[in-house]
């Protein structure tokens, strides 16, 4: 009888302990699954009242409750402050991913990576001003989307970095070696051949960046001022991102701004939730 007896003693604590993981992980999704909830609601019941097309191509109008306009402007602002951060995150970060896989084991390699994790946590808010203090303060002497672009590729830069460096370290090294039995240079099989057959991984650092890049406030409160009354593509004029619109409009105690920053909140939410499903079908794909 003993035999039976343990087999269902097993069981039993095999199903509590199952209950618990399972409760343990309810409570870790919980606070997301709000989240999406909330903004989803808020922001779904603010865009069918004013309307898509008009939500996403209007100026604002936060202090009319009969016609709050929309966020064009700012969704401009978010998509040239993201085409340019790629760029600019891209120019530097590709040499210091080539530094840190080719010349493994030294002492520049070793430093280079370990400035690039700790760039992972440094805060947000002091990379805004450091280059509030340089690009606005000093250079332009006002706020300009320049300075809200080379902040924010800043922040894509480590996650860039590490993701390459990876990324090139994955191609074979019969790669390598069958450039160089050909006689070419180092620089051209880094660039010509070692670089293209990584680029997917390469762009899959590049998009875990630019969604942890499109949710930032901090670094735009310094640099890009939070202008939403025209379309324009100024690089050295002051701008707006969803965003800081974002955060700006929830605190006015008026009923349209926090309906176009519920909107624009929801609009941030798909723009990651996008990018991020997208770096999830490159890494299924990646080949190495």
């Amino acid at each position: 009888m003993r035999g039976p007896r343990r087999m269902l003693a097993r069981k039993m604590w095999n199903y509590a302990g199952l209950a618990v993981l399972v409760t343990l992980a309810g409570l870790a999704v919980a606070p997301l699954l709000h989240i999406l909830y909330l903004v989803a609601l808020k922001g779904g019941e603010a865009i069918a009242r004013i309307g898509l097309r008009r939500f996403l191509t209007e100026s604002p109008h936060p202090f009319d409750p009969s016609d709050p306009g929309g966020i064009g402007p700012a969704l401009l602002g978010t998509l040239e402050l993201a085409a340019l951060t790629a760029a600019g995150a891209t120019l530097i970060a590709l040499p210091a991913a080539v530094l840190i896989s080719e010349l493994r084991g030294s002492r520049l390699s070793r430093a280079t990576l370990l400035l690039a994790l700790t760039l992972v946590e440094f805060p947000t808010i002091l990379v805004g001003l450091t280059v509030y203090a340089v690009l606005v303060d000093h250079l332009v002497g006002r706020y300009n989307m320049l300075a809200g672009a080379a902040a924010l590729a800043i922040v894509v830069l480590p996650y860039l970095v590490v993701q390459a460096s990876e990324a090139l370290r994955q191609v074979p090294e019969g790669v390598r070696e069958a450039a160089y039995s050909m006689g070419a240079p180092r620089t051209t099989t880094v660039y010509a051949l070692i670089a293209p057959a990584a680029r997917r991984g390469i762009l899959v650092g590049l998009l875990i960046g630019l969604a942890r890049a499109a949710g930032e406030t901090a670094p735009l409160l310094f640099t890009i001022g939070g202008a939403y009354e025209g379309y324009h593509l100024c690089l050295l004029r002051e701008g707006g991102a969803v965003p800081l619109m974002i955060y700006q409009f929830i605190q006015m105690p008026y009923q349209a701004a926090r309906e176009l920053a519920w909107g624009a909140a929801l609009v941030l939410m798909l723009i990651v939730v996008t990018v991020m499903v997208a770096a999830r079908l490159i890494v299924r794909e990646v080949r190495m």
